[in-house]
């Protein structure tokens, strides 16, 4: 398995960052179920992980050799993904830098219809949102346990109800277009990408999850939705991103080995 780990600059956010990139070259450890050239993902951190979360607690290198993808991780801090009020361009670099970057550096092919982006958690919302506002870029995108409601869970947030974040964080974040009002704006238009949603039904985030998937069945979206034993943690996302891979390939997620 090839894993690129290193450190460049971006313009977007005007600094050296870190990303992680995982190539699935031959080897004799393990056989593929899929041929031919490489897909990209793009898989998102979440809030309190980096880019070095997914190789660290889930079998990624394995998936991305069985499922033959190029995976992409690159870091974003506590951002959401967004363009905050101080300066630092996330949404940008994700968006709109990070594949030229790629594309460049490994010369793989970054066509829309072999790309896609997942992530977990706040990973999540970065991955609808960039997905969602990035159409011509995605064929596709996962969401694992991801904060799908952000008016909900600001909410909770400005209420003390969740230890992890503090309400001044949000206060730097700017983003008016969130997941759920993005995924019923753009629930009809013929370019939109594929979408799964992912979730454990003992999540915290499970009713915010319920409020996105009612929207976007009413708004006409047509997205995948699968929910089953598992919490806000590791051991659920691990076996998640596997039925991410499926769908984006178009697998059988009933009959599909799961490894």
């Amino acid at each position: 398995m090839g894993n690129f780990k290193g450190n460049f600059y971006s313009a977007s956010l005007k600094m050296t960052t870190q990303i992680n990139v995982i190539f699935p070259e031959r080897s004799n450890d393990v056989d593929p179920i899929i041929e031919g050239q490489p897909r990209v993902l793009v898989l998102l951190h979440g809030l309190s992980g980096n880019h070095d979360e997914w190789p660290r607690f889930s079998k990624i290198e394995y998936y991305a050799k069985k499922y033959n993808f190029v995976i992409i991780m690159p870091e974003v801090q506590r951002s959401f993904y967004c363009n905050t009020t101080y300066g630092m361009n996330y949404y940008d670099y994700v968006a709109d830098e990070l594949l030229k970057i790629c594309a460049k550096w490994f010369r793989i092919s970054t066509d829309r219809e072999n790309t896609f982006i997942a992530g977990e958690s706040m990973g999540g919302y970065g991955a609808v949102k960039i997905g969602l506002t990035r159409p011509e870029s995605f064929a596709g995108i996962a969401s694992l346990s991801g904060v799908l409601d952000y008016e909900s869970f600001t909410e909770m947030i400005r209420a003390n109800e969740w230890p992890d974040m503090s309400g001044k964080e949000l206060d730097v974040l700017h983003d008016e277009e969130t997941p759920l009002k993005l995924g019923v704006k753009q629930a009809k238009d013929p370019q939109r990408p594929k979408l799964i949603q992912l979730i454990g039904t003992e999540d915290f985030l499970y009713e915010g999850n319920q409020r996105f998937r009612k929207a976007l069945n009413e708004a006409g979206y047509g997205h995948e939705y699968r929910e089953g034993p598992g919490d806000h943690a590791w051991p659920y996302w691990d076996k998640a991103i596997q039925y991410a891979f499926m769908y984006f390939l178009g697998l059988d997620m009933n009959k599909t080995e799961i490894y």
